[in-house]
């Protein structure tokens, strides 16, 4: 599979997955289930990028919008960190393989 196509297909199934949460931890858990195909054959790090950009995306997104309304939660400073952290997993591992595929890492010359 296309490494591009790879990533955006991993990153929809991630931000999918945050929506799923809605209907329970379970549900999200067992919608991830379905990508594990998807990360376990070829580019690992692409698709494991793709997944973890798509759920913190989604996640922080959401989030926002929560407190944008006006709205409140317990501890928010936690569930917003569970947004931002695999976000920001997921941008530099994206950073790390455009490095890598443009010649200038450290794998590139192995």
């Amino acid at each position: 599979m296309n490494r591009g196509l790879l990533w955006v297909t991993t990153f929809v199934f991630g931000a999918a997955a945050t929506l799923m949460t809605s209907f329970g931890l379970l549900a999200a858990l067992l919608f991830l289930l379905l990508a594990v195909p998807l990360v376990v054959r070829g580019a690992h790090l692409v698709a494991a990028s793709g997944l973890l950009t798509g759920f913190g995306a989604s996640w922080t997104l959401l989030i926002s919008r929560q407190f944008a309304s006006g709205g409140s939660l317990d501890n928010s400073t936690f569930w917003l960190a569970v947004g931002i952290v695999p976000l920001a997993l997921g941008l530099a591992s994206l950073v790390f393989l455009g490095w890598r595929e443009l010649g200038r890492g450290p794998a590139a010359h192995a």
